[in-house]
């Protein structure tokens, strides 16, 4: 187990991949300023992104889900020098008070802006959520250098296919941000064609969406990766393609040329923040975006209607890009 160095800067991780990812460029960014030493926690899952990497000192997974108060005696044990946290939920603000850390930074919602000693808007702020994160930030760093692209790193080893090869993560929290299964197989036929292996990623909750998509053409990896070997396969990937999901971002996190699509929600402020990434939506559909986990529109045309043959074209413009 890692040592955990006292009078650090405690980064606290959400328990969602995609907001986990969008954590990383602000673990760069504290690199870049020398905020001293970074100590990772939260959910087992995502903090182990980090584990053993360059982007963290120590990386502390909870036990269970801890309340604020057994929080707090975490902090102050440790004597945090600062807490981050951009989660949008009371507890790590109320814990950082709790355990009178000097320096508490975090996001409004949730009632936890009176808690944070520099705080400011996330829903209610405009552009990408990494320039939200990044104004938060620059209550206390005035002079802050720009949010810088993550470039991830899991350095792990894996198998790759002797061809170039293309990434495809079919799968989606919610059914509305979801690209149509038979989209994604004619995408994947399409790139076979072309002379790329494909690889379909996903969680095991997502393997009969992916096995549907891979079906003997693709090398089907869904739920048979961790988290850093699924960033590991992005990485190294000619492109990427996704839902608005916690893949997506994770591969835009890599550097990976990501191209993500859109529907019921807005690529303005959730497009995958990469050197790399692309947002994809239909334009003109009266309904979208609509922030809905369920389409009420027969056909889903805010997806639906992207078709298979536009998006090769713009993964193509990724590549060759």
């Amino acid at each position: 187990m890692a040592v955990i160095p006292d009078q650090a800067t405690w980064v606290r991780f959400p328990r969602f991949v995609g907001d986990a990812a969008m954590q990383l460029p602000v673990l760069r960014l504290l690199r870049e300023i020398d905020a001293g030493p970074l100590v990772v926690w939260g959910p087992r899952t995502t903090v182990g992104l980090v584990a053993d990497t360059w982007f963290c000192d120590a990386a502390l997974p909870d036990e269970g889900k801890p309340g604020p108060f057994a929080m707090a005696r975490i902090l102050r044990r440790h004597r945090a020098a600062r807490s981050i946290h951009f989660p949008k939920s009371l507890r790590p603000a109320l814990a950082a008070w709790l355990a009178r850390v000097p320096e508490r930074i975090g996001v409004d919602e949730s009632l936890a802006g009176p808690f944070n000693t520099h705080s400011g808007p996330f829903w209610d702020a405009e552009g990408p959520f990494l320039l939200r994160y990044h104004a938060v930030l620059k209550r206390r760093w005035p002079d802050l250098p720009p949010m810088p692209y993550a470039d991830f790193d899991p350095r792990v080893t894996f198998e790759k296919p002797r061809e170039r090869y293309l990434c495809l993560m079919p799968g989606s929290t919610w059914p509305s941000k979801a690209w149509p299964v038979a989209h994604y197989r004619a995408l994947l036929l399409k790139a076979r064609a072309e002379g790329f292996a494909v690889a379909v990623l996903g969680s095991p909750e997502e393997a009969p969406t992916c096995a549907a998509v891979a079906d003997g053409e693709g090398i089907d990896l869904c739920g048979k990766t961790s988290l850093k070997e699924a960033a590991a396969w992005m990485r190294g990937a000619a492109a990427v393609l996704g839902n608005d999901s916690g893949l997506s971002h994770l591969a835009a996190a890599c550097g990976a040329p990501v191209l993500a699509l859109y529907g019921a929600t807005d690529p303005g402020g959730s497009t995958p923040w990469g050197p790399k990434s692309r947002g994809l939506r239909k334009e003109g559909i009266p309904c979208a975006p609509c922030f809905k986990p369920e389409c009420f529109t027969p056909g889903h045309p805010c997806l639906a209607d992207i078709q298979p043959d536009q998006v090769w074209t713009d993964l193509c413009s990724l590549i060759s890009g």
